[in-house]
This record gives structure tokens, sequence and C-alpha cells, in this order.
């Protein structure tokens, strides 16, 4: 697909660059020339059209009789999208102009930036364009407008903002913190960018778009991203050291890290978790009794339909799984198990599991946990049931022997048990520090590990620094 020439500003010092200049936009309505400065310019255009285009269907519907069942074609170019709502047809030919606004802007940006490799997805034909089966509506605490055209509605919650910031600084705050008063959210914001970004995501609004392929995005940096991993572009040049999983951006790699922190603490036991949603799956598995699905066919209860599916399928399910490798009659009830056989017994790499204190293998995460328990003493980690087993770089399962937590986690599991004293100045959230930690060692080996190793005092043995976790996205 040709790309359009974008004449762009000269560049000029950092520290002195202007706002950049807005973006000259051609109105897509069929039959029209005209050439507008800036998305906001470009919307009251498209006004106009809709304005001619809604008195010319008034004058045509006086005039028929079968007037309720005018369809509305969008003439935006090549589009085809077409329905029998006018309030939907102008949200779409509203949001053409705000989709041409984010295409060209995310040009600019590569052409800003020639290093960035072009995207190799196939090409789009016409405007990628969301359904818009209902109006950009406001959450804003006691507002709750709605807007046909978006780029009013995405105008409107910055106003909130800014208004929000004025209401809520006091003369004496010199770094005034701001609420937001979305619905449901009231998260406090160092300043009114802070918040104008936040509001944003409520709002779901883009800033770029992939002129080629015409994917949209919040930032230019999540467009860059989108083109370096692209198979084609993707140089795999940045792997995690926890899991050995390969990452097309330092970026990439940084927000992948930190899912390997526990941040998320158990209040009835001492399981650590690095995300809510398995922190809550933990308590409704392990501290509520409450089952409220029963099997039909016997007394079971599950938690979740698919534990029900799962059980129905093993138990009462007469459908079995024949392996289907000449000379082998082997048959299970369940896929997984089918697939495990095939790989352990008919495939080039089976899942092996590995004692990493005296090298002997064995087909089972549960052969090898009852191993470490009998032969080497080993404890499961307080809180889980199990151990936690990893991939090498050898593809052996081996037991995972470090949990990285946050600081804040750790203080919550020692402050009953242990005095400790920390002269390091955290703020909730910040991540500045965090700790690995030896679960399955009974006296819980734990090391403090900080991004200054100045800054970490010793638990442990060794004070490690993981840049890669504090340095901010």
């Amino acid at each position: 697909m040709l790309r359009p020439q974008i004449s762009m500003p000269a560049l000029q010092p950092p520290g002195k660059r202007k706002k950049p200049a807005e973006l000259e936009l051609a109105c897509g309505w069929r039959g029209c020339q005209e050439i507008c400065t800036g998305e906001w310019n470009l919307n009251e255009h498209i006004a106009e059209h809709l304005e001619h285009y809604a008195r010319a269907q008034d004058n045509r519907g006086a005039n028929s009789e079968h007037s309720a069942a005018q369809e509305h074609q969008c003439t935006w170019n090549s589009c085809d999208f077409s329905t029998a709502n006018r309030v939907e047809f102008e949200r779409h030919a509203y949001y053409h102009g705000y989709y041409l606004n984010l295409l060209l802007q995310g040009q600019l940006e590569c052409d800003l930036h020639p290093e960035i490799p072009a995207c190799t997805a196939p090409a789009r034909l016409m405007d990628k364009l969301p359904a818009l089966g209902q109006n950009f509506r406001c959450g804003w605490t006691d507002c709750e407008r709605e807007f046909v055209s978006i780029v009013e509605f995405q105008d409107h919650i910055v106003k909130h903002a800014l208004f929000e910031y004025d209401i809520q600084k006091t003369p004496e705050d010199e770094r005034p913190k701001t609420m937001c008063n979305w619905a449901m959210c009231h998260k406090h914001m160092g300043n009114k960018y802070r918040l104008i970004e936040h509001i944003s995501t409520h709002s779901n609004k883009k800033q770029v778009a992939c002129f080629h392929c015409g994917e949209l995005f919040r930032t230019k940096t999540t467009l860059f991203d989108h083109l370096r991993r692209q198979p084609d572009n993707n140089t795999n040049s940045f792997q995690c050291a926890q899991c050995f999983k390969f990452f097309a951006t330092k970026k990439l790699l940084k927000s992948h890290v930190v899912r390997h922190v526990n941040c998320y603490k158990c209040t009835m036991c001492d399981m650590t978790c690095s995300s809510a949603s398995s922190l809550t799956t933990h308590i409704r598995y392990r501290h509520l009794k409450d089952k409220p699905l029963k099997c039909s066919e016997c007394d079971t209860r599950c938690v979740r339909e698919s534990d029900l599916a799962k059980h129905v399928q093993i138990v009462h399910s007469k459908t079995v799984h024949q392996c289907e490798h000449p000379d082998c009659h082997y048959s299970v009830r369940t896929y997984t198990q089918m697939r495990r056989h095939f790989l352990e017994v008919h495939g080039n790499n089976p899942i092996l599991y590995a004692c990493h204190c005296c090298e002997r293998f064995f087909k089972s995460g549960k052969s090898l946990s009852a191993h470490l328990i009998k032969k080497h003493g080993f404890h499961l980690p307080s809180g889980h049931k199990r151990f936690t087993y990893r991939v090498d770089e050898n593809g052996f399962y081996r037991l995972e022997t470090t949990r990285i937590e946050s600081l804040e986690v750790t203080q919550q599991i020692l402050s009953p048990q242990v005095n400790v004293s920390l002269e390091i100045d955290l703020k909730p959230g910040t991540g500045s520090c965090y700790e690995i930690v030896d679960p399955t060692n009974t006296e819980f080996e734990r090391i403090i590990v900080s991004s200054d190793p100045h800054e970490a005092q010793l638990m442990g043995e060794v004070v490690i620094s993981l840049p890669s976790l504090t340095e901010e996205l």
C-alpha cells in the first residue's frame, strides 16, 4: 500500500521543541476534496456533511411512502458499511475522521523513526472501524453525557480532568494529587497530565494506528512493539532469566519479568501470588468450602463448570481416545493424558522431570515431588499444595527453588514473626525493592533484591541487582 507523504516540522534541540503541527487531513466523503487542519476541524467538517445528508434524507422521506425502511450507506471512500439506524451511521462517519488522523499520526511516527521495521502483516483494504452499537458515554461522576462523535467525547473527558485538577488543588500544595472521579475508579494521580493520561484508559482513547494493517494503539511505543514483534522483524534478542522465554524488545521483557514477582498475599495463609486473579482462585479453592455445582450422576460437587465437565469426562463419560500410532493399543479418557502418552512414548522429546539434587529422571511431577520429600527432605512451601516446576535450558522440568516477592508482601509475612528493621523509604506500589525467596528451605532463606545494591539490606547471603524488575516500563 502506498503511503502518503507527510510534511514534518524541522527537528529542534531537546527541550525547545514546539507542539507538533496538526496534520493535514483529506475528507473522504464521496465527491469532497476538502483538506482540514487537525482532527477537530475535520470533525466539524464531517458534521456539515451529516447535516446536509440529514436534510436530504428528511426531504426524500417526506416524499416517500416507505421512509421507515430507509438504509444508510456509508459514502467514505471505499467503505461498504450500511445500517438502518441514522445515529449509528453518524457515529460511524465521525469515527472515519478520527481513524484517519490516527493512521497519519502512526505514519508520521514511523517516518520520524526510520530504525523501526515496516509492518509485514496483511495490508488493510479499507478502514478497520470497530462496531459502534451505542453512543460514547461519559463515566465521570454525575455526568453521564453521551456523544455521537468520538472526537467530541475525548475532548469532553479531558475537560473533566482539567476542571477536577483546578478544584482539588490548594495554594499550599506544591505537587497536588488529583483524584479520578470516573465510576468505580477514584485513583489519585500525581498531576493533571497523569490524570489526562489515566482517564484515556477509561475512554479507550487511541493515539496512533499502523498505516499498513490498520491496527489501533494507545501509544507510539505499543505501535513500535507491534512492528518489532512480527515474525519477519522479531530478533528474539531479549530472554527472561526466570522462564527462558524470548522477546522482541527490552520493554516487552520488562513487562513480562514483573509477572514473576509475587505482589499479592493471602490473608489466611502464607501463599503469595503474582496476580489478583490467581489469589482469588487460591482463596476460592483452598479456603472456601462452597461448591455450588453438583454432578447429576454422583454426589461430587465442584467449584466451576469446567471442573464439573472434566469430572464428567473422566468419571462418567464412555468416550475414549485411542492412540493412533501403529502397533500401539493405548487408550485413555482425556485428550491431555493421550497427549502426554504420545510425547513420552512416541515423541522425540518426551516430557521428563529431573531432580536438581541427584539428576534422577521422572515421568511426572507427582513422582518427582514424592522423591524430593522422601529422599532429600524438602518441604512444600507454606500455603502451597504442590511444588512448582519450570523448564530449564535443556528442556527438563526442574524444581523452582526461588520465588520473587515484593518487599511489601515480604513484610506482611515476616511482621508477625520477626522484627525486621528496614530503613528503605518505600512507597506502596513503587516496587523499588524485591526479595528472592527459597520456598523449599524450612528457614525461608530471604535475600533483598534492589536495582541499587547499596540500598538493599542483607537478609540472606547475597545482594543481587535486577534492574529489569525496577526500571520504569
